[in-house]
């Protein structure tokens, strides 16, 4: 998707950047445009961190909206010689219509709470403390909707002794997608190891959906993953073919609630199954 650069019609001034926190700057969204007369004064960033929203919709509701992804906080403090005054609700809505702009969605009644789509992620972002008729500043959080990259993984030997089946969540897919995304490398090499060193297992790869989309479609989806990983296996790992097989159950097996995005996640898994 096009950069949102340019949007908000403003422009910030060299002097501004001059006092920008540095480290920050990597981490500026380059979907928005930064409202004139502020310099970042601080962040924070991760690779994967889960934020809880807090705000009111548009039809009044009070809402608490966990969100997961790829996680970042800017503050911005007003340039000390900016002779503009710029009200909260201004810089509220300057980021609404620029969202509007783009196509996104205004989520929030006070026009604080956003959903877009850049980056082929979609981003949910917060504007908090833009409130004073002359704000000193105020700050953004960010979460870009990724899959945590599964860093530690069971022990496959152990389970598979033990229920006759795994669960992997580091084999990971874009949504809507059956193609393996490279940061499963680590997750498939555990299963190509565990092969290796039990010659005589055959094994089932499931795949699994949470319920979002329809039950068709799912069912589609989930077995050509398992399709994909068996091939994987087949191809890179070296594993012959006999011992494989792959199955999709979609969202059938569900180990949790679907009601929110932490259950769907634990939902969207590929087990291992011995035959």
């Amino acid at each position: 998707m096009k950069k949102l650069l340019g949007i908000l019609g403003l422009f910030v001034s060299s002097f501004g950047y001059s006092q920008d926190d540095q480290s920050c700057l990597q981490y500026e969204p380059t979907f928005l445009t930064r409202m004139p007369g502020f310099y970042i004064d601080g962040c924070q960033h991760s690779e994967y961190n889960t934020k809880k929203f807090y705000y009111t919709d548009l039809k009044n509701n009070e809402i608490q909206k966990p969100i997961s992804g790829i996680y970042t906080w800017i503050t911005y403090g007003k340039i000390e010689n900016e002779t503009r005054k710029f009200s909260g609700e201004q810089i509220r809505l300057n980021y609404a219509n620029a969202v509007k702009k783009a196509k996104g969605e205004i989520l929030s009644v006070n026009n604080d709470f956003f959903k877009v789509k850049a980056n082929g992620r979609e981003i949910y972002f917060a504007i908090e403390d833009a409130k004073d008729m002359d704000d000193q500043g105020f700050s953004i959080f960010i979460v870009e909707i990724e899959a945590m990259q599964q860093d530690v993984v069971a022990n496959l030997d152990e389970a598979i002794d033990r229920d006759g089946k795994v669960a992997l969540y580091g084999i990971l897919f874009d949504v809507g997608k059956s193609s393996i995304k490279p940061e499963s490398a680590a997750a498939l090499k555990q299963i190509t190891d565990y092969l290796n060193a039990n010659p005589a297992v055959r094994i089932i790869v499931v795949g699994h959906t949470d319920n979002t989309g329809t039950y068709a479609g799912n069912i589609t989806l989930s077995k050509a993953r398992a399709e994909s990983i068996k091939n994987y296996l087949i191809t890179t790992g070296k594993i012959a073919a006999s011992r494989l097989m792959s199955e999709g159950v979609g969202q059938a097996c569900p180990v949790t609630t679907n009601a929110n995005e932490e259950g769907r996640k634990q939902n969207r898994r590929v087990e291992i199954v011995k035959l």
